[in-house]
This record gives structure tokens, C-alpha cells and sequence, in this order.
């Protein structure tokens, strides 16, 4: 939604240092005009230090000019409400205004706020070396709940963050990224937090790193989605220390990669740490070329997760790292079920493992397809593997041990490692045609003639629907593979 419309032209005219004198007022900035104003739209401030200088209110407008440039770091003081945000974007048509930080610490911040609606801006933070730094970030640092975060529509470009996660420079790495936010110090959260519709490219340290509380206390509210990560220089989307956080309809490209590429450590596409029923579902990620330690996959289930760990109607292509990451034994142990479901992983090739047997894995109705290169599989020593398709090369090795069960797949050129499951061509429409979105993968519906149609086992509590929105049947034996709709 573009707010700068709706909301009255004419504001109250406040000198810099002086706070707000009436509600859903409008307060208006063109770093463009030679003089400083008094922040009316026929009287704009011109700087980002005028910006600062004012205490917004609930209902407020904070608006850029359109087409202009504003340096500096932007921090805007004061806190709106659930009914009467501040809101923070642009006013008049054409290019969207830029803020640029130009190698402070963090572009725009908010710290110890509440209820604020940040959209339609162009943020970058470009410097000549990296150290801990970002487009947006947004603290809780008081002991405190702060509550309602709407940032939608911006497109965040060269943020020169730290791109190493290792030695004395790793909490810089995780300090760095296009949008961070943080919740330090004992009982403080960030809760209502909502990042959708933007784009972030070639930022140090990765895209959205959304951290809203501690393993002790959580935030709640938590929903990233319609978001294009690419090229950013290490992990395209987290989020740690939630409570039921929703990661859906997003894209990462390239990720470890851009004019700031990962330097050191490891990195994942999309994952979560720390969270209570966290779930990934409709996402894409691609192309990441750029091996890591150890990690580099599409999906990670991290450490310190509880509940469950749901990663369900994913579509993932050509990641070095591989399709997904079960790494509940790499920190704190959480001990949380993943429950892997309805996924598509073209030339991916590679699951691994770090659970030292303290996390259980469903894997079920998923397509693993790789043609280029054999499998490199490791499961949790607790795992079980049902209705799933693998269609690959002849010197793969699926996992074989006491602790994991398989149970009617289908496997085309891999041999099987038991007895149970189809031995042959699962009958694809087209497969390996896969393109760039979660859409673009109708290749991997079923033939009439498959042999994966209506004989694989009823699963319990199976999600309700697959990949394309088919049904499926609590009660009658679906397809194996990530459709369960008529064969084609």
C-alpha cells in the first residue's frame, strides 16, 4: 500500500529539536532544495539530520521526496500505535527517493520503538571496506516487548556489511545484511514484525536477518513473504528466536555471491534458528554457486528449533550446497520434529546432517531429481523417508542404518536402498526443465501412465494438499512424489 497519498498535504510546521504538536501530521523532506525548511511540503526540511531532529507521533508521515537523494543516518524518533502508525515513504511520482547511508553503521535505525510502516524507499549503505553494518535495522535493547513493524515495497542495494563469519569479525557478520533486526538484553522482543514486497541485492552479510527475541523469551508475529533476495554476500533469509514464524513466497538467487561476496564460514539459503514451530513454504532459491564450509543448501532447520520444523512447498534448483540442512546438533539443542513435505529439488543433490541423533526427520512426498552429479545424502539417525521420488545416477548411495526407514519411494537410476519402493521410471511430464520460480515447475506432474499413481501410504496429518494445491486424502492412498492430482 502506498500511504503518502492518503495522508494530508499540509503538516504542521516544526522546527528541528521540537516534537510533534498534532497527530497525523505530515512531516516532508527534499534533500534536493538549497535551504533548510520547516519540514511543510511547500517548506521541506533538507536533510536527514533534520529528519532526526523531530519526535513523530502516532498517525504521523515522515516523506522523501521522490527522485532525490538524502546521505546520512537516518533515525527517526517517537512511536506510533496499532491503530495510528508512523509511517515512513516517499511523497510525489517517479523514481523512489534514496537514502544512503554512505558507510555509517546502519542507514535507517529504529531503536526501543513501536508501530512504525517504512515502504517505497530506495535504502543503500556502499563504503570502500566492510565492517557491521546495514540498510534497516530495527532494535530492542530496554528489557522491553515493542510491537508492530510493517516494512514493505523497499529496495535495498549495496550495503557494504561483513561478509566473514569467522574469528573475531563473526558478530559483525551477523550484525550485517540489507534489513536486521535484534532483540538484546533479558526479556526484549520485537513482536508484529512484517517484511514483504521488497528487493535486496548485493548487500554484505546477507538479506533478511530477522531476530526477535532469545531462546529464553521469543517474539511472536513474525511473517516474511513476496520477497526477492539476490546476490547477497551470505544468508539470503533467517529467523531466530520466534514463535511460529511464517518464511512463504520469497526467492533467493545467487545468494553468497554480489559486489560483497561471502568471505568465510558458512551460509544457507533460507533457515531458521531458534524458533518454536517455525515454517518454510513456497519459496524458491536457486543458483548458489559459492560452497561454504559445510553448508551453502537451499533450506536449513538450525539449531535450538522446538516444536516443529516445517518445510513444505519449496522449489529448489542448482544449489552447490544442495536441497536441505539438518543441523540441530551445530549449537543449543532444540530438538525440534522436521517434517519435510511436497518439495521440488532439481539438481540440488546433496542432504546433510548434524543432529547427532537428537532431532527426527519426515520426509515425505518430495522430488529429489539429479542427473549431473550422484547424490550426497546424510540423514538424522532417526528418520523416516516415505512416498518420496529420487531419480538419479546408478553410483549414488542412499543411506542405509537401523534408524532409518524407507518406505515406498520411487527410484529411478539410484539404487534402492532396501527392498521396498519402485524400482523404475516414475513417468514425469518433462523432467529437468524446472525454471525460476515456484510456478515453473509443472515438469514434475505425473503421466497417466506413471507408476507412482494411488499406491503409496496414507500419512497422517499430511498438510491437506500438495505442491499444486491438489487434495489429499486423509483416508486414500495418494501418489508418490510432490502431486497428487489425476495422471497427465
Amino acid at each position: 500500500m502506498f500511504f503518502a497519498a492518503s495522508v494530508a498535504l499540509a503538516g504542521t510546521a516544526v522546527m528541528p529539536g521540537q516534537s510533534a504538536l498534532a497527530a497525523d501530521s505530515t512531516t516532508y523532506v527534499d534533500c534536493s532544495r538549497p535551504a533548510a525548511g520547516t519540514g511543510t511540503q511547500s517548506s521541506p526540511f533538507n536533510s536527514v539530520a533534520q529528519a532526526n531532529g523531530k519526535t513523530y507521533g502516532a498517525g504521523d508521515t515522515l516523506a522523501f521526496a521522490s527522485g532525490t537523494t538524502c546521505t546520512g543516518a537516518l533515525a527517526p524518533q517517537g512511536s506510533g500505535t496499532a491503530s495510528q502508525p508512523i509511517t515512513l515513504t516517499r511523497y510525489g511520482s517517479g523514481d523512489l527517493p534514496v537514502l544512503n547511508g554512505h558507510g555509517t553503521a546502519d542507514a535507517v535505525s529504529l531503536t526501543n520503538q513501536d508501530n512504525w510502516r517504512i515502504s517505497y524507499l530506495e535504502i543503500t549503505n556502499p563504503a570502500g571496506s566492510l565492517a557491521r553494518r546495514t540498510g534497516l535495522r530495527i532494535s530492542a535493547t530496554d528489557g522491553k516487548a515493542h510491537t508492530g513493524f510493517d516494512i514493505g515495497n523497499l529496495v535495498i542495494d549495496r550495503v557494504a556489511g561483513q561478509t566473514n563469519k569467522t574469528g573475531a569479525v563473526t558478530e559483525d557478520y551477523v550484525q550485517s545484511g540489507s534489513v536486521v533486526t535484534g532483540a538484546s538484553g533479558a526479556n526484549s522482543t520485537l513482536n508484529d514484525v512484517h517484511v514483504h514486497h521488497s528487493t535486496v541485492s548485493n548487500t554484505g552479510g546477507g538479506g533478511l536477518k530477522i531476530r526477535t527475541g532469545s531462546m529464553a523469551t521469543k517474539g511472536n508475529g513474525v511473517l516474511i513473504e513476496h520477497n526477492t533476495v539476490k546476490d547477497v554476500g551470505g544468508d539470503g533469509i533467517i529467523v531466530s528466536y520466534a514463535n511460529s514464524p511464517m518464511i512463504q513466497y520469497n526467492s533467493a538467487s545467487g545468494v553468497g555471491n554480489g559486489v560483497y561476496p561471502f568471505s568465510g564460514g558458512n551460509f544457507a539459503g533460507i533457515w531458521v534458528l531458534g524458533d518454536h514451530n517455525p515454517t518454510i513454504q513456497k519459496n524458491a532459491v536457486y543458483d548458489t554457486t559459492k560452497m561454504s564450509v559445510a553448508d551453502s543448501q537451499a533450506f536449513d532447520c538450525d539449531w535450538g528449533n522446538t516444536g516443529y520444523c516445517t518445510v513444505q512447498y519449496n522449489y529448489s534448483r542448482d544449489n552447490i550446497g544442495g536441497f536441505f540442512l539438518d543441523c540441530d546438533g551445530c549449537g543449543t539443542t532444540g530438538g525440534a520434529k522436521q517434517v519435510i513435505r511436497y518439495n521440488i529439488s532439481e539438481n540440488d543433490c546433496r542432504m546433510s546432517s548434524n543432529s547427532a541423533g537428537r532431532s527426527a526427520l519426515h520426509m515425505y512426498n518430495n522430488v529429489l531429481y539429479c542427473t549431473d552429479k550422484k547424490f550426497d545424502v546424510t540423514l538424522p539417525g532417526q528418520s523416516v523417508v516415505e512416498n518420496n521420488i529420487f531419480v538419479g545416477t546408478s553410483d549414488s548411495q542412499l543411506p542405509v542404518t537401523s534408524g532409518i526407514q524407507w518406505y515406498w519411494n520411487v527410484f529411478q537410476g539410484v539404487p534402492r536402498p532396501t527392498a521396498n519402493g519402485i524400482a523404475g521410471d516414475p513417468q514425469f511430464v518433462a523432467p529437468g526443465t524446472g525454471g525460476n520460480s515456484i510456478t515453473e515447475v509443472d515438469g514434475y506432474k505425473l503421466k497417466s501412465t506413471s507408476p507412482a499413481l494411488g499406491n503409496g501410504a496414507v500419512i497422517t496429518d499430511n498438510g491437506g494438499r500438495d505442491y499444486w494445491a491438489n487434495q489429499v486424502s486423509a483416508t486414500t492412498k495418494p501418489n508418490r512424489g510432490a502431486y497428487q492430482g489425476p495422471g497427465l
